[in-house]
Order: C-alpha cells, then structure tokens, then sequence
C-alpha cells in the first residue's frame, strides 16, 4: 500500500530543492493518448523529451499535478504565507511522497508506447485517494483496521465511480480540488495563495488552520510595519 512510502520527515533541502525544480503541463488528449511536458523552472526549459500517457488518466493526472504543484508552491511562498502550525512540515513530505508516486507513472510513460499499459504504482496511489482519502501512515492503518475483509492491492482502479468521486470532491471545496482554477497553478491570482494555504491545511486535517506559525506572524508584522 502507498502510505508505506509516505515520508516519516521532511526530505533533505537539497532533495526538496531538485524535485521543486521540475513543473509538468498535461496537455488535453488527443485519440487514445495525452502528452506530458516536463519544464526546467530555473531555465524554464525542457527537463526531458515530451512523453505519452494513455488518455485513461488524464482525469487522474491533470488533479494529480494540482495537488502536487499546489504543495510545491505553499513551499515556495512560505515567507510571505501565514501558515497553519505544521503546514510546511507537512507539505514538504507530500511533496517527496507525491514526486515518487507521479515517477511510477512517468517513468513507465518513457519506457512503452501505445495507449494499453498502465501504471501499478500510480494506480495503487488512485484506489487509496478513493477509497481510504488520506495517504499517510496512519491514515493507512487505521482504513485497514477497519476494513479488514478489503486488500486495496486487489481493488481494479477502473471500477471505482471517479466522476461521482470528483464531482463530490470539487463540490465541497473546489479551491483545494483545483476546479476554481481549471487545475491550472498558473490561474491562481496573487492575492489567493493564503485561501489556498489554509484549505491545504484543511485538507490535512491540521485542528485549527486560524492558528499560524508564530514566526510567520513575526515576519508579517515587520512587513506591516516597515
């Protein structure tokens, strides 16, 4: 199960760094395929050749990427965010978490052609956002306790019902899913990145998102006054 590769601490600074270098751009399907581009943001530049991914998972990885660069960019901002208390610990591990389960996918999207393959690795990560809705350790754990009858290894990824999933998810909160922006990072205006902080920390269930780093805080104030 994925939680196993969920991260006890934040990656080392110069792990973060690298994988934080890297945006992807799905572009919509064309046929039975869609295609990934990899961007260099330092030189804003190819970091790999274009690859080809079955139209099957568009859905999945155009969420999937919101979600992931949505964690990279709460990192990039954490000096001009107020952040819940543990955010960025937080953010940082799913940043590292997120990044290896994507790589199941990207690196076997360089390996085949055609649009019949799939991804055991990512597929695994869709069951558990469906079925179990949290990816860390504990989370993991606790569905398996109670489900004990159910091996979410065993569970066909194409037979869950994702469009009432999504449409449920978007419905309760569509700033978190994405859908407010069309799961387009680049959509969100400056002024929205402390919403959407805060509905991260939601998500992750930190007791009380109002409650902010006390150093951000610190650092707010300065700014104010200056």
């Amino acid at each position: 199960m994925t939680d196993s590769f969920f991260p006890v601490y934040p990656p080392p600074r110069h792990e973060l760094r690298l994988i934080t270098l890297i945006r992807y751009k799905a572009l919509p399907p064309e046929g039975d395929k869609f295609t990934v581009h990899a961007i260099n943001t330092v030189f804003n530049i190819p970091a790999c050749d274009p690859f080809n991914i079955p139209s099957d998972y568009y859905e999945h990885v155009r969420r999937f990427l919101w979600r992931h660069h949505l964690f990279m960019e709460v990192e990039k901002r954490k000096d001009e965010l107020s952040m819940a208390v543990g955010l960025r610990s937080r953010a940082q591990r799913y940043i590292a978490y997120m990044d290896a389960m994507i790589e199941g996918l990207f690196v076997k999207a360089r390996r085949f052609e055609g649009s019949d393959w799939r991804s055991t690795l990512f597929d695994l990560y869709l069951i558990v956002d469906h079925l179990v809705q949290g990816h860390e350790y504990h989370q993991g754990h606790l569905w398996r306790l109670n489900n004990p009858d159910r091996i979410l290894e065993t569970v066909d990824v194409t037979t869950l019902d994702w469009t009432h999933f999504y449409a449920a998810a978007d419905e309760k909160d569509p700033v978190w899913t994405g859908s407010s922006y069309q799961f387009d990072i680049s959509n969100v205006p400056e002024g929205g990145w402390q919403d959407l902080a805060d509905a991260t920390a939601n998500y992750l269930g930190l007791t009380n998102p109002k409650v902010k780093s006390k150093g951000r805080r610190r650092r707010a104030t300065v700014n104010q006054r200056a």
